[in-house]
Order: C-alpha cells, then structure tokens, then sequence
C-alpha cells in the first residue's frame, strides 16, 4: 500500500468522524471504511491507534460500547 493510499484512508476516516458528529467504534469505522472498497494498511484498532498517537484522531475506551471509540 501507498503512502498515498494511507493518506485517503486518513482523509475517509476524518471525513466520517466529521460527518457522523458523535464518536464511533472501532467496528464502525472498519465497516465505513470497507464499504468505500478501501483497506486499512494495519488491522484498523493498529492504524486507528496510530492515528491517534499522532494527534490526527481522539480515541478512548468506552465502558459502555465495551470497545475503543473514536472522534476528532
């Protein structure tokens, strides 16, 4: 995978977190993504973590979804 097809899926991400106006799970975001007919260059809990560690996404462990979610 490009680095430029890491990019898209970096924007599609955004664009989605943007648009939904609440967090997301993990789940979510993967399902989002693979109807858009793109991959995540890592297992998407890896590349979202990534995301997040460079400061593109927030992310946090939701005892309620019982999974990590995800916001801008």
């Amino acid at each position: 995978m490009s680095e430029s097809d890491v990019d898209i899926v970096a924007i599609k991400i955004i664009e989605l977190l943007k648009k939904a106006g609440r967090p997301l799970t993990t789940r979510q975001i993967e399902e989002e993504i693979n109807k858009l007919g793109l991959k995540c260059p890592d297992t998407p809990a890896r590349y979202l973590n990534q995301l997040r560690l460079k400061g593109v996404i927030k992310g946090e462990l939701s005892v309620g979804e019982k999974s990590w979610i995800w916001f801008i």
